[in-house]
């Protein structure tokens, strides 16, 4: 269905419905339940709570080293910290379980899942299909049934972990907290409505939900409060939280991954008409294509502001069509014919790792009740119906827990003690893990590492378009943005998406490959405790320690920045600095130096990430020092595609004298900044996509911008004056543009 204005005015009414609703309910809880009062930032000592049970208590806990790791990272405005800082735990905790419980509803809608949170509401309770099969076989082992409910949830979000661990991560600090039960059942409710219903099936759906959870009061506050700019990544995120029309993406995308593909097979695609916002001549002649076409593994694409990934989205439907086509191509569809079992001799072949894979109803999940063996078969029944698990017995035993913590994690079976949540929570991503998790599942019954006889070529080309989802998703598409929630929104949408395709197809859920990560990553800012950065120093060596210290230096204003900071071209320097004065084993201070050194932080960090005794604070600072990482390596890459909808309009307070030393032909705005960037992280050829408002291309304070970077660096090759009223409430008068990069375009 369309998303018209009053399409998109009934979703706004629910979201911001249920924001009021949630995030009164997490700052009442904050304060009354454990000692952490948004509204004047006080928080009450551990041994004042008496009132809490161990298990409430625990929470308590963990909210306190979360309030403790944003702190040392906060970069607010003026004011009490921690004010600011409980609000924004009371803002995230709203809006994960917004996104969370509205993943479960188009999940359902999808077929992906058992009802669970459909037909219920505050006047009939919970009804859902699936809570109903579950509590009947729970019985009362989970005390009411508001609490039961509950269970249920944790149960369906650790299930869902395993494969979108970026919204459903049981662990994540965005995520500690559900509603209380009236809360949710208001929330229920409003999720049920019969006027928001049809929105469930349509993939931009969650995006809308993400541009309108931040009120418009608070953004209009922010842009007409008379500061000179955003003063934090926040308000910059909030401030430029403008939804791209579906026609505008279609747009950029049809005019760079689709020109790039059309060019690539001299036009003999289907693109040519499912493209249909293509700017093509009529009288246009494409070459015939000469055998250099590119394997589509090896096509990336990059949105650097990806809120909901809408390029991505709709890149996804081309990316589909380029590797179906890709198949029937000289060369390239011999090398994906072998990659998926085929062979033109009688050797034996193995079958592929990424279709070997499947993601199976079995017992996979670690977080459950104590007090209930049957935990996970009962959410595995109530996801997957009775004859989920038929043959596939139960692998948690109690009976050999003192064994487990004397094995070692990589040698050791699947049969994980039920109250040793320490111990299965640090095997978890070890069980996944591309080193470990094969080992793990199959001794599950899920791997099948059995050669076999060379398939035929029909066989091979059955595996390799079940496997096409996977590929856009793990090879593909790159996202970036400094708001974290845009991850979670991003990493669900995406996910959605390649379920869509295998539906579509006919694909079985017990068939599908898994995605072992994407590459959408968020900007956060590296942990900046020093007792946490000490403690994990202290386990490495001098160099190490000292090029870990300089790299989260460097990465301190990533938040704000993005990709916008260069980093790839800070490192040289960096391992120089470090390693260069180190006698003849580090003569050879360059990027090679940099890939060994940082495959041994990974390394360190992941151990940290694991160990027994690595504190929930601790873990908080491996993961964002891995996610500075990641953006890092990201930076290294050069893309073929960028397409953005970018920030526009003043330079946030804190990086404006950083960034105008950066981009001085583009500092007057962010909108040419982005533009100058993209154009930096493509290949020579490569195509740049955005809209923007289109003031650059007119004023004559960004003539040298238009000169040196629009028409020095690029080419223009398609434009489209759109004017107001295009991106919704921005008061912004719009442009849509495709740059082509100059074959022997040199950043100046």
């Amino acid at each position: 269905m369309p998303f018209d204005q009053p399409t998109r005015n009934r979703l706004q009414a629910f979201v911001a419905a249920a924001r009021t609703l949630l995030t009164a309910d997490f700052t009442r809880r904050l304060q009354q339940d454990y000692g952490l009062d948004p509204a004047s930032g006080t928080v009450t000592d551990l041994d004042r709570l008496g009132h809490l049970d161990d298990a409430r208590l625990a929470t308590a806990r963990l909210l306190r080293e979360i309030l403790a790791h944003y702190l040392a990272n906060h970069a607010g405005g003026n004011g009490n910290a921690r004010q600011q800082v409980l609000q924004r735990i009371a803002r995230e905790q709203a809006f994960t379980a917004l996104n969370r419980l509205a993943a479960l509803r188009m999940l359902e809608t999808r077929g992906l899942l058992r009802e669970s949170v459909g037909h219920c509401n505050d006047a009939v309770g919970f009804q859902s299909q699936g809570f109903q099969l579950y509590q009947r076989l729970a019985g009362h082992a989970l005390g009411e049934t508001g609490d039961a409910f509950r269970v249920f949830l944790l149960s369906l979000f650790d299930e869902l972990a395993l494969d979108l661990g970026v919204l459903f991560d049981p662990d994540a600090p965005q995520g500690r907290l559900l509603p209380g039960e009236a809360t949710l059942l208001k929330l229920l409710t409003l999720i049920n409505d019969t006027e928001i219903e049809p929105l469930w099936a349509e993939d931009e759906t969650i995006g809308w939900i993400y541009q309108y959870f931040n009120a418009p009061e608070e953004r209009r506050e922010m842009r007409d409060s008379g500061r000179s700019g955003p003063r934090n990544s926040r308000e910059l995120a909030v401030r430029n939280q403008f939804f791209t029309p579906r026609y505008v993406v279609e747009f950029l995308v049809d005019n760079s991954l689709g020109r790039l593909w059309l060019e690539q097979t001299g036009g003999r695609t289907a693109l040519r008409e499912r493209c249909r916002l293509l700017a093509l001549r009529p009288d246009e002649d494409l070459p015939a294509p000469d055998g250099s076409v590119r394997d589509p593994r090896d096509i990336r694409l990059l949105d650097p502001a990806c809120g909901s990934m809408h390029f991505g989205l709709y890149a996804f439907d081309l990316f589909e069509i380029i590797y179906r086509e890709a198949w029937d191509l000289p060369g390239i569809g011999d090398a994906l014919a072998r990659a998926y079992g085929w062979s033109d001799t009688a050797e034996h072949v193995p079958v592929p790792e990424s279709v070997q894979l499947r993601r199976q109803p079995t017992v996979r999940s670690f977080k459950l009740a104590a007090d209930l063996p049957v935990a996970e078969a009962v959410v595995v029944l109530a996801r997957y119906g009775p004859d989920a698990i038929a043959g596939r017995p139960l692998i948690y035993h109690r009976s050999e827990a003192d064994a487990l913590r004397a094995t070692n994690p990589d040698t050791l079976s699947l049969s994980v003690p039920l109250a040793d949540f320490d111990y299965a929570a640090a095997l978890r991503e070890r069980w996944f893990s591309p080193d470990t998790g094969a080992m793990f599942l199959d001794l599950a019954g899920c791997f099948d590492y059995a050669t076999r006889a060379p398939l035929s070529r029909d066989e091979a080309r059955e595996r390799f378009e079940c496997d096409i989802p996977r590929l856009i998703i793990e090879h593909n598409l790159h996202g970036v943005d400094i708001d974290p929630r845009a991850a979670q929104i991003a990493a669900l949408a995406l996910w959605l998406r390649a379920q869509r395709a295998w539906h579509a197809a006919g694909v079985p859920a017990a068939d599908r490959p898994l995605i072992h990560r994407g590459h959408v990553v968020a900007a956060v800012a590296p942990p900046a405790a020093p007792e946490q950065r000490q403690a994990f120093a202290a386990g490495l060596m001098d160099l190490d320690a000292d090029l870990f210290d300089a790299t989260l230096k460097l990465l301190e204003h990533l938040p704000e920045l993005g990709v916008l900071q260069r980093l790839e071209q800070a490192l040289p320097a960096l391992v120089q600095e470090i390693y260069g004065q180190h006698g003849p084993m580090f003569a050879a201070a360059d990027m090679a130096q940099w890939d060994k050194a940082e495959q041994r932080l990974r390394a360190a960090l992941e151990r940290w990430l694991h160990a027994l005794g690595t504190s929930y604070r601790g873990r908080l600072f491996a993961q964002d020092a891995l996610a500075g990482l990641r953006l890092l390596d990201l930076t290294r890459e050069r893309f073929d595609i960028v397409v953005m909808n970018p920030p526009f309009g003043a330079l946030s307070v804190n990086v404006k004298a950083q960034l105008g030393r950066a981009y001085p032909r583009s500092k007057h705005d962010l909108l040419a900044i982005f533009v100058e960037r993209g154009l930096e992280l493509l290949r020579p050829g490569g195509r740049l996509g955005a809209i923007t408002s289109r003031t650059g291309f007119f004023l004559s304070s960004y003539r040298r911008w238009r000169e040196e970077i629009v028409l020095g660096i690029a080419a223009p090759e398609v434009m489209a004056d759109l004017g107001h009223g295009v991106m919704d409430d921005a008061m912004v008068e719009a442009a849509a543009y495709v740059l082509r990069k100059r074959d022997d375009a040199r950043a100046q």
